[in-house]
């Protein structure tokens, strides 16, 4: 496998940890900026990756799997909060349009809590990623294997390691 050959050097882990920890500085830029500089902040762990691919195995994979994981949690939350305010606000509309009837005021409990719902996760799940790069960044500088579900098969592949079978069922 990838890693599994290598035992990596101190300053190999500092900077795979450094990758990782870049999501705190994307999560604060794009909150500083209304989200627009969360992109340019993923060029950190990206540079990482660019400058460690011929040097360090080890610092470029969890270069590029941060990388991959702050792109796809940034994709999902754009996503996830176009699905929620979608949601909402349509939640609203038949709400105040059956209003006039009445039966809109029974419907008003039930749209506070999707309400409720969407928002916070549309706060929890930045938290929850930062959560989890914050822990892929203390892991990989305890020298213990740390992947991203999804992300780091995706970055084995990409980096052109097998990546290892799924059980066979007995």
């Amino acid at each position: 496998m990838l890693l599994e050959n290598s035992s990596p050097t101190q300053f190999e882990r500092n900077w795979a940890m450094l990758a990782h920890l870049s999501a705190l500085l994307t999560l604060f830029v794009g909150l500083s900026t209304g989200g627009t500089g969360a992109v340019a902040a993923l060029l950190v762990p990206l540079a990482l990756y660019l400058y460690f691919r011929e040097r360090s195995t080890y610092a470029a994979f969890h270069a590029l799997q941060a990388t991959a994981f702050q792109s796809f949690a940034g994709i999902a939350f754009v996503v996830g909060a176009g699905l929620g305010a979608t949601l909402v606000a349509l939640a609203w509309i038949v709400t105040v349009a059956l209003s006039f009837a009445l039966v809109g005021l029974l419907l008003a409990p039930f749209t506070f809590i999707i309400t409720i719902v969407v928002v916070g996760s549309l706060l929890a799940l930045p938290v929850a990623g930062l959560a989890y790069a914050l822990r892929g960044g203390y892991l990989v500088y305890h020298s213990q294997p740390f992947e991203y579900p999804w992300v780091g098969a995706l970055v084995k592949r990409t980096m052109g390691a097998p990546v290892a079978a799924p059980p066979t069922p007995a």
